[in-house]
């Protein structure tokens, strides 16, 4: 029997004032699946991740999570953002940002001994639980993106949304946070807005821009190449789709 998939979009169009953004989107995605997602500035990147966990209502088609509509099963879904809104100055630790992501299963009152476990979980899975006490504005460019990955993680999700989680990091970095993600996908579904660079258990690509194609991957090559991408890491192949070649892909 096959396991029901746990996104599936049939026919999705959204547009912001008459400017069509995606349009006739069909997508499905499975259990413990890597997706990464590339695409120009202003291509519907983020429009579809936010249609996808329901912040947004497409204009025609259809969006199913687990079988269900996206707002039924909100808590089964974790959620970073772009470019989350923080202010430096604000007198938090780690352990304080990472319980926000608690705050949806709290009506009122403190955290709870739950809370704290489950906050503390979710930064051993990022490796971070020994910067716990640490304040939030001390940690570097690639230790805060963990930690905000790990306030996703937060809810126990079965479904991870990271929209750009390697904006402005190194490449040390970038490669560190791929370890990390390629472990979660054994107990979960992860779809990752990026660019050109993909972790290495990436073979295919969604390359959304106003619509979706499917593109393979290759490995990075050539003198240098290591030094600057490292051994873990591969481009999309934007001259080769796999449905011209035949081969399916995520695309029904």
């Amino acid at each position: 029997m096959t396991r029901e998939p746990v996104i599936e979009i049939t026919d999705v169009s959204y547009s912001y004032g008459g400017t069509p953004a995606l349009k006739d989107i069909n997508l499905t995605v499975g259990r413990n699946e890597l997706v990464c997602i590339v695409g120009p500035n202003g291509g519907g990147k983020t429009t579809l991740l936010q249609i996808i966990i329901g912040l947004l209502r497409p204009a025609g088609g259809r969006v199913r999570l687990f079988g269900r509509p996206p707002a039924q099963v909100r808590d089964r879904i974790g959620y970073m953002p772009q470019n989350p809104h923080h202010d430096p100055g604000f007198p938090i630790n780690v352990l304080g940002v990472v319980l926000m992501g608690r705050l949806e299963r709290r009506r009122f009152g403190p955290y709870s001994r739950a809370d704290r476990k489950a906050a503390q979980r979710a930064l051993e899975d990022v490796e971070m639980d020994a910067l716990a006490r640490r304040p939030f504005s001390a940690l570097s460019g690639g230790q805060r993106q963990r930690v905000l990955i790990a306030r996703a993680l937060a809810t126990d999700p079965q479904l991870l949304v990271l929209d750009e989680p390697t904006a402005n990091i190194d490449p040390e970095q970038e490669r560190h946070l791929h370890g990390i993600l390629h472990r979660l996908k054994e107990r979960m579904t992860i779809l990752m807005v990026t660019h050109d660079f993909v972790p290495e258990m990436v073979e295919e690509v969604l390359c959304v821009n106003r619509s979706i194609e499917v593109h393979p991957t290759s490995r990075i090559e050539g003198h240098g190449a290591e030094e600057v991408f490292g051994e873990s890491g591969r481009i999309v192949r934007h001259d080769r789709s796999v449905w011209d070649a035949g081969e399916g892909g995520k695309h029904p």
